[in-house]
């Protein structure tokens, strides 16, 4: 396994579009709700669920507390669907 191996595993096409298809839409639809699309219900799903379970275990944090594990969670679900991506076509 090379180093350019590990990038395209880490940071690679498949992930970074993955990555901005989970959060792209979710962001934009935060800024201004009339750019909120179906696009957008993947990542609002996960948000709203790592949300409550977060405010369940944490009830004193405000919401855009739970900003940083989405952006961690989804970054990690797209090195998994990448590397899927990147297995299957090898």
């Amino acid at each position: 396994m090379t180093v350019s191996d590990i990038r395209r595993i880490f940071a690679g096409r498949s992930v970074i579009v993955v990555f901005v298809l989970l959060v792209g839409p979710l962001v934009v639809g935060a800024i201004d709700n009339d750019f909120m699309t179906p696009l957008a219900l993947p990542g609002y799903v996960a948000l709203s669920l790592g949300s409550s379970i977060g405010n369940q275990l944490f009830p004193n944090f405000a919401l855009w507390v739970y900003w940083a594990p989405f952006l961690v969670g989804s970054y990690a679900v797209s090195v998994v669907v990448g590397g899927i991506h990147r297995h299957i076509r090898q």
